[in-house]
């Protein structure tokens, strides 16, 4: 036991040294770590757990929803983007894309920080600090969707959940595709992924994607630019050494969407742009670099040292529904100019290893981390209540008339530090019975310095974030667990006294359960789980650019995924929520009644994928399948004042003609009856419409 005390610090050992090349020799008993290659399997189901639980065992013996969407259902559903596949699995949903440059969801009913977007993990570590761009899918494996609070091994997160990112990895064999597509609205990409050995222990990945795209906004474009090369060093059979990163680049006509009259859509074309093309597009550069060691030590003991560095810029000029005036469709715009910049440097450092003993069997994993996160947030405005100055008719739309001068409302530095220890033990006390304790100490600093105001303040905190969990395998096909957890999310900014918020904290508590038949043909899971979270981050209603802590809310409901593979030429995937989500308390100044209806979240959601190998004689195969995605009604406002977002159906259709093992051609027919829906809204004047019909056909050629 005493031996084994020591493994945490033995650890740290590879990342300070190069390690000598017949160190492979001298460790034979060494489990031999591999370069995972990426599957041809075109499977729905998911048979391992996610590496990011630090489990490292399968479903069945892991109490918590982990929902994967894997390269089978990316290709399949002809995505280009995270957040095209959001609807797949049950209890998330798309919220604000911030005029289309950011990721943002919600899980559980719960909003993301309106400030800076939805968070992430990539490759089971904090990466993603900061603002972050829309993830491309070109270098992405798979995604997945970790339900529950992940407080107690990652830190700061939200309560309802966390997707990690799954980056592909770079292979000892040679691996080239293009990909062309085309689609309505003069939309068009071209992606190049290829890999292949340098050396007998080096190998590379780039993965390249450019997209040039119009829309069936009026006016609105955009073009994104992903380069993301990655190389990987095998010295010996038991340690490897990634190196990962990307560079994004975005520039876009910022668009916030349509406006309700009255609380009612539809009184003007989703078509309309209400922004101003005279203010050009905006730019936001995005880039990543990883660092990650891992080496495999004597009995079952693995150490992964990570180095992550992480920066975005955004900038640029906008116009923005303000308010509007009167029954002739006059409206008021502010018009903005932001400067965002976020940088983060993250060290994480994670022991992982069994421990056994007369009584049970220990999977223990340790995990220190340190992360500094610097925030740079100005913004610069005209806005005036009842003007005439920025004007736009809703119904007769006018660009260029005129483009107010801007003027600094805030801009407001801010340093986050972060130092943070986890413990967990997954305790088997026999084949049936796991019992998990996770723990996660976190030490904060925020400091501030307001330049417009000039003023500063700093706030120091400590954060205990307690997780337990209890998992029955009934038998081999079925498992049920128990789970409680607290979880706590930082709140970034001042408020409008140029005070820091105190973080959000949250306590989640879930019942669930797995089940498999057919021999492993069939997989499903069910969850209940009640949700409650305090210090709620709310638009200030004196002034809609600050915010203010004035709220608890709570979350409840029933989840339900379903995967199969019946026969081998089918494959389907089906996920259902309902989720009552409302604010459960609130203070006077906010505005927002109790009972209220959380923004966004809708109280049923419900998905069916399905791909079907229609036809197929030799090398050549005929797909067919189609994509159904169903949202109940919403609160489009954040004061739930009566404006809601109407429920809607889509149906999206696809096929897939592999002519060679080479060559394939894939045609995509999205919302295959032209439902006029909406996607999101912040509040009346700010409504995403959803996409009309459109149609893509994509050409892929792969060859080594």
């Amino acid at each position: 036991m005493k031996l084994r005390s020591r493994h945490f610090l033995y650890s740290f050992a590879p990342f300070f040294c190069v390690l000598h090349t017949g160190y492979a020799q001298e460790t034979a008993v060494l489990q031999t770590l591999q370069v995972m290659a990426q599957s041809e399997d075109h499977s729905y189901l998911n048979t391992l757990s996610s590496e990011a639980t630090k489990s490292g065992t399968d479903p069945f013996q892991t109490p918590q929803n982990v929902q994967v969407v894997n390269q089978a259902m990316l290709r399949d559903s002809n995505a280009q983007r995270v957040g095209d596949v959001i609807g797949l699995v049950s209890g998330v949903s798309l919220l604000n894309p911030l005029g289309g440059l950011w990721d943002n969801y919600s899980f559980r009913g719960f909003n993301t920080d309106q400030t800076i977007g939805a968070a992430a993990l990539r490759n089971g570590v904090n990466a993603y600090l900061g603002l972050n761009a829309a993830h491309d899918l070109i270098n992405i494996e798979r995604i997945e969707f970790l339900k529950g609070p992940e407080a107690a091994l990652y830190g700061a997160g939200d309560p309802g959940g966390t997707v990690n990112i799954v980056t592909k990895k770079p292979q000892f064999h040679p691996e080239y595709s293009i990909e062309l597509r085309g689609g309505s609205y003069d939309q068009y990409r071209t992606a190049i992924d290829a890999s292949n050995a340098l050396t007998d222990t080096v190998a590379y990945r780039i993965g390249v994607a450019y997209e040039n795209n119009h829309s069936f906004r009026d006016e609105v474009k955009n073009n994104r630019l992903l380069v993301a090369p990655q190389l990987t060093w095998q010295p010996n059979d038991a340690t490897q050494l990634d190196y990962d990163s990307e560079y994004t680049v975005i520039n876009s006509l910022f668009d916030r969407g349509v406006t309700a009259v009255n609380q009612q859509l539809g009184k003007i074309p989703n078509t309309r742009f209400l922004g101003e093309k005279d203010d050009g597009l905006m730019t936001m550069n995005d880039y990543l670099q990883q660092l990650r060691l891992r080496h495999q030590w004597a009995n079952n003991w693995t150490s992964t040292s990570t180095i992550n560095y992480k920066d975005n810029t955004w900038r640029g000029f906008s116009s923005e529904a303000y308010q509007l005036l009167n029954a002739q469709g006059d409206l008021n715009r502010e018009r903005r100019y932001r400067i965002y910049d976020t940088t983060s440097y993250l060290f994480n450092h994670d022991v992982q290893g069994e421990l056994e003993t007369a009584q049970a069997k220990h999977r223990w994993s340790i995990g220190l981390s340190y992360s500094d996160l610097t925030i740079q947030n100005h913004l610069l405005r005209y806005r005036k209540k009842g003007s005439t100055e920025s004007l736009i008719n809703i119904y007769h739309p006018q660009y260029g008339i005129n483009l107010p001068a801007v003027s600094s409302v805030y801009n407001t530095h801010e340093r986050q530090n972060n130092v943070a220890l986890s413990l967990s033990d997954a305790i088997e006390f026999s084949p049936k019975w796991t019992l998990l304790i996770a723990s996660r100490f976190d030490y904060y600093q925020q400091r501030y310095n307001e330049v417009v105001a000039q003023t500063s303040c700093q706030q120091r905190f400590t954060q205990w974030s307690p997780k337990a969990a209890l998992n029955y395998r009934v038998d081999d096909a079925t498992s049920v667990f128990v789970s409680a957890g607290q979880s706590f999310h930082l709140n970034s900014g001042l408020d409008i006294q140029q005070q820091p918020f105190a973080p959000e904290k949250a306590w989640t508590y879930e019942l669930g359960m797995k089940k498999s038949a057919f021999d492993d043909r069939l997989m499903s899971s069910w969850s209940i789980f009640q949700i409650k979270k305090q210090n709620v981050l709310t638009t200030n209603p004196v002034d809609s650019s600050y915010m203010i802590t004035a709220a608890e809310e709570s979350s409840r409901g029933i989840e339900w995924d379903f995967t199969a593979q019946p026969i081998d030429a089918l494959n389907l995937k089906l996920a259902y929520a309902y989720i009552d989500a409302k604010v459960s308390k609130t203070e006077a100044a906010s505005g927002i009644q109790k009972g209220s209806a959380l923004l966004n979240s809708p109280k049923h959601n419900a998905s069916l994928m399905m791909m079907y190998d229609l036809w197929q004689s030799g090398e050549q195969k005929v797909a067919v399948g189609s994509n159904i995605q169903y949202l109940s009604k919403r609160s489009g406002n954040v004061y739930d004042n009566g404006f809601n977002l109407p429920a809607y159906t889509l149906v999206h259709l696809n096929a897939a003609y592999q002519v060679t093992p080479q060559l394939s051609f894939q045609f995509s027919l999205k919302n295959l009856f032209n439902r006029a829906y909406y996607v999101s809204s912040l509040k009346d004047e700010w409504v995403t419409p959803g996409n009309p019909r459109e149609m893509f056909v994509t050409l892929n050629y792969r060859f080594q």
